[in-house]
């Protein structure tokens, strides 16, 4: 077979099969073994063969007894083609680890009364699954939180449910989070099963900071009902609120994963009525494809939350009884 000049305006492109084919015959020597490796006859191996010879303008093959002796310029082509093969195989292995987790990154924002509390445990616990998918935790307020997600600067955030619809988010229901009251070791309201508001009146009262939803929910009805705490403190965080009732500074109205988490202090935790309205929501921004680690990062979370939520309510009940 005489080479044949190529002209580069009639070229055509080798088709995947055809090169597909030339490597098999690379492999296996034969055009029969090649057929059989790829479950086709042997005319078709034949022909693909003399196509891709055709198309690349020089010979690939000289035979010699009964076998198919590669060209020098044969092996330079499939040297090309096994590169291509190895950068097929990386793709595929980059969508397994991508299907499986072994890789990505999440950017996640929480408000803190439970990025202090709860979410550094779930966190832990998902890269226990899945320890190739590095994650950043910031914590901010929730007004942050709605922000970022809506400027797509995050993956997932968690922070208050608010009443305001926002065309850039998209929320998904967490957990309720009705407020407890707290009170240090030994005070009288400790002897209550459940606290009431109008049992605040008169009492040292620390105040979440000005903005907290669950604050503003509380002035309205202490104002309604013509309670009145004796406001000592205002604080911008739950932690620090049950630090001071710790130490014996005042009451406290705070979200309930904030206080059983701070269980082991010398404070006591009752349940408060009427029930605030403070639920937990994740946000995403609208419009984006979350990936597969984002989706399964959600999974855990929420089905985390749920169950440690539950197991706070029964522990919370169990303390009022004792």
């Amino acid at each position: 077979m005489d080479a044949v000049e190529a002209n580069p305006s009639q070229e055509a492109e080798f088709t995947p099969r055809e090169i597909e084919v030339f490597a098999a015959v690379m492999l296996h020597g034969t055009t029969t073994k090649a057929a059989d490796a790829l479950d086709i006859t042997q005319p078709a191996v034949s022909k693909m063969l003399a196509q891709l010879a055709e198309k690349a303008g020089f010979p690939l093959f000289r035979k010699s007894r009964q076998r198919l002796v590669p060209t020098p310029e044969a092996h330079m082509l499939y040297a090309e083609v096994q590169r291509v093969f190895e950068s097929a195989r990386k793709i595929s292995r980059a969508a397994k680890d991508i299907r499986e987790l072994k890789g990505g990154r999440l950017n996640i924002c929480a408000l803190p009364a439970f990025g202090l509390t709860l979410m550094p445990e779930i966190i832990a616990s998902f890269s226990q699954q899945h320890p190739s998918v590095s994650i950043t935790l910031d914590i901010r307020s929730s007004v942050t939180v709605s922000q970022r997600a809506s400027r797509n600067q995050l993956d997932i955030g968690i922070g208050v449910t608010t009443s305001d619809e926002n065309p850039s988010l998209v929320r998904r229901a967490l957990a309720s989070t009705p407020p407890v009251c707290v009170m240090p070791k030994n005070h009288p309201l400790a002897q209550l099963k459940v606290v009431e508001a109008d049992d605040l009146d008169g009492v040292d009262f620390i105040s979440m900071g000005l903005g907290d939803p669950m604050r503003s929910q509380l002035d309205a009805l202490c104002v309604k009902r013509g309670i009145s705490r004796a406001l000592k403190f205002d604080v911008g965080q739950s932690s620090a609120c049950l630090s001071l009732v710790a130490c014996g500074a005042g009451v406290a109205v705070v979200d309930r994963l904030s206080a059983w988490m701070a269980r082991d202090l010398p404070i006591e935790i009752r349940d408060f009525r009427p029930h605030l309205d403070l639920n937990l929501s994740v946000y995403r921004p609208w419009g984006v494809i979350a990936s597969t680690a984002a989706d399964a990062f959600t999974e855990h979370l929420i089905r985390t939350t749920r169950n440690f939520m539950n197991g706070v309510d029964a522990g919370i009940a169990e303390l009022a009884a004792d």
